[in-house]
């Protein structure tokens, strides 16, 4: 493999794992919930590290040399983002319910004691 193309290749492993993006999202926000950083950032980079080795290795030339194994990983991407986002959603509203529940019986009244 000529040092050309390596250099490349680690290049863009290294853009993939500083751009910021929903990892970088979720490491501040287990900062500022008072989680712990450090296990949230080591799961992330040893994520970046197994799909850069597995490109390595070659599985992205052996997906996408059969239509249909890619397609099924698509599909199966997709699905699964949808099923995030569902939740998300759901989460959202169950605690929309709660923050009305909790703050029902202020509605009309001052909060600072008299």
């Amino acid at each position: 493999m000529p040092v050309s193309a390596l250099a490349t290749f680690w290049a863009v492993s290294f853009l993939f794992v500083v751009t910021p993006g929903v990892d970088w999202a979720y490491a501040i926000s287990a900062g500022l919930h008072g989680r712990v950083v450090v296990p949230a950032v080591t799961g992330l980079l040893i994520g970046h590290l197994l799909a850069t080795f597995m490109v390595a290795a070659g599985v992205g030339g052996l997906v996408a040399s059969s239509p249909s194994t890619l397609t099924a990983l698509m599909v199966g991407g997709a699905s699964y983002l949808l099923w995030l986002g569902v939740n998300m959603l759901r989460g959202s509203t169950l605690l929309l319910r709660r923050l009305k529940h909790r703050h029902r019986g202020c509605i009309g009244r001052s909060r600072a004691p008299v």
